[in-house]
């Protein structure tokens, strides 16, 4: 059960969204992470849009320390959060396992690690295709309740940006055109919408530079700034690298492409049913020394980035949809 404060922040978050117009994804953004600040003891949020077959990521919202930052597109690596949330389609919590994968994330905003956070994922038809994150410098304070209430806040988030959907029962596009991201069409859309308003703000620009009140001035630049991070956010949104369940592909990448037939063998064994057997029991299935072994799960923790085997249990994926595995340390139900 919630608690009232938790609810009402909610409840006042779903308001804003509903109210906010169709194409401003920016105010959605903003609504989420002012809810989650209402709950909690918030530094850093943030929205981002992945799809998995080619690891591609984008940040349409980055939020850090009181200020907007810059959001982009990248690629996401085999070893940090955002693999994990992927590979588990659970939430990540700090408290797992005492912010080991975050911390081997890119980090942003004052550039100094994070006490306690929580990153949940955007799930549509067992896809995971965005994740919301919360971070906090101050350690304890992503409970239960703020799991639960970011989770939610997810599932509004997935709502409004997959509203034009075929398989959505109402068809958002057919009434908001603008919102349509798929094809030709809808990239020259998205730029025209853009490109309109930029034009706009180069237009209240040159009034700001007019203005003789300094407290007007302010207010008017500060209006500015944030109509920048909403080009921002809604450019990204539509055009970014993220996912398009119907564009996906059939299979996942295999994070062990990179890997010889032999390592592949070293780690069948490894993240078996029945656990890491050690070593010897490697060298013995295989026929090779306990050296060989070693040598062999080195170059697989190289090439994969990982530092410790253990992690190869939440990496590796047997192809079974329904696999819940968690990180190093964590009880899995």
């Amino acid at each position: 059960m919630l608690s009232d404060s938790t609810i009402r922040a909610l409840r006042y978050a779903d308001q804003v969204i509903h109210e906010a117009d169709r194409a401003d994804v920016f105010t959605v953004y903003d609504a989420c992470r002012a809810a989650i600040g209402a709950i909690t003891v918030l530094d850093d949020f943030y929205v981002a849009l992945l799809r998995e077959d080619d690891r591609r990521i984008s940040y349409p919202y980055l939020f850090s320390n009181g200020s907007y930052a810059e959001a982009g597109t990248m690629t996401y690596g085999p070893a940090g959060v955002v693999a994990w949330v992927v590979a588990s389609r659970r939430p990540y919590r700090y408290q797992d396992d005492q912010g080991a994968l975050l911390n081997r994330g890119i980090r942003f905003g004052d550039l100094e690690p994070s006490a306690d956070a929580v990153v949940v994922p955007m799930l549509t038809e067992g896809r995971v295709v965005g994740a919301v994150g919360a971070l906090s410098d101050t350690p304890g304070v992503m409970t239960d309740e703020v799991v639960a209430a970011l989770t939610w806040l997810a599932a509004v988030l997935l709502d409004r940006i997959q509203a034009v959907s075929p398989r959505r029962r109402l068809n958002l596009g057919a009434v908001y055109p603008e919102l349509e991201d798929a094809g030709r069409a809808g990239t020259l859309m998205a730029v025209n919408h853009a490109t309109s308003a930029l034009t706009a703000l180069a237009a209240e620009i040159e009034l700001v530079g007019g203005l003789d009140d300094a407290e007007e001035r302010a207010a008017a630049l500060s209006r500015l700034s944030r109509r920048c991070f909403e080009v921002q956010a809604a450019l990204i949104t539509r055009l970014g690298g993220h996912a398009d369940p119907d564009a996906q592909r059939e299979r996942r990448t295999d994070p062990l492409e990179a890997l010889s037939p032999r390592e592949r063998s070293v780690v069948d064994l490894v993240t078996g049913p029945d656990g890491d057997p050690g070593n010897a029991a490697v060298a013995k299935a295989l026929g090779i020394g306990t050296a060989t072994v070693k040598t062999h799960m080195a170059s697989v923790l190289a090439k994969l980035g990982l530092e410790h085997r253990s992690e190869l249990r939440w990496l590796v994926r047997s192809g079974e949809d329904d696999r819940d595995v968690g990180p190093p340390g964590a009880t899995t139900l």
